[in-house]
C-alpha cells in the first residue's frame, strides 16, 4: 500500500509567502463583488486619468533631469575653456622664459633689463597717519 503522507509534502519552491499571495491578486471585498458591469466601466476612465497623470509627471521629471544635465554640461565646457586659456598662457610664458634663458646663456641679452619709464602722475598727495 502506498503512503499518502509523502505525496502531500510541499517543498520551499512550492510554498508562497503571504506577500506573494497578496501581490498576485486583489482582495475581493463585498463592495467589489456587488459592482455591476456598468459601474466597473465607469471606473476604468479614472484609472486612465491616473495613468495620464503619472505619465505627465514622469515627462516633467525627465525634462527637468535633461535640463539639469545640459546645464552641467555647459558648466563643464566653460570650465574646460577657462582651463585651456590658462594652459595656453602658461605654455607661452614657458616658451618665452626658455628663449630668455637661451639668450642669457649665449650672452646676447643684457643681464638687467632697463625699467620702463613711469608716467608722471602729478604731485603726491599728503598722507595722514592715524594711531590709536
Amino acid at each position: 500500500m502506498k503512503s499518502e503522507a509523502l505525496a502531500n509534502l510541499r517543498t520551499m519552491r512550492q510554498l508562497r509567502s503571504s506577500l506573494e499571495v497578496a501581490g498576485g491578486r486583489k482582495a475581493k471585498t463585498t463592495n467589489s463583488l456587488s459592482r455591476t458591469k456598468e459601474m466597473t466601466e465607469h471606473l476604468e476612465p479614472l484609472s486612465d486619468r491616473r495613468l495620464t497623470c503619472v505619465l505627465t509627471r514622469e515627462r516633467k521629471r525627465f525634462g527637468n533631469h535633461e535640463a539639469a544635465v545640459n546645464k552641467s554640461r555647459q558648466r563643464l565646457l566653460q570650465s574646460r575653456k577657462k582651463l585651456a586659456t590658462i594652459i595656453d598662457r602658461n605654455r607661452a610664458l614657458t616658451q618665452l622664459r626658455h628663449e630668455l634663458q637661451q639668450e642669457r646663456w649665449r650672452g646676447d641679452a643684457p643681464l638687467v633689463l632697463p625699467k620702463a619709464e613711469q608716467p608722471n602722475r602729478g604731485p603726491k598727495l599728503r598722507q595722514v597717519k592715524l594711531t590709536y
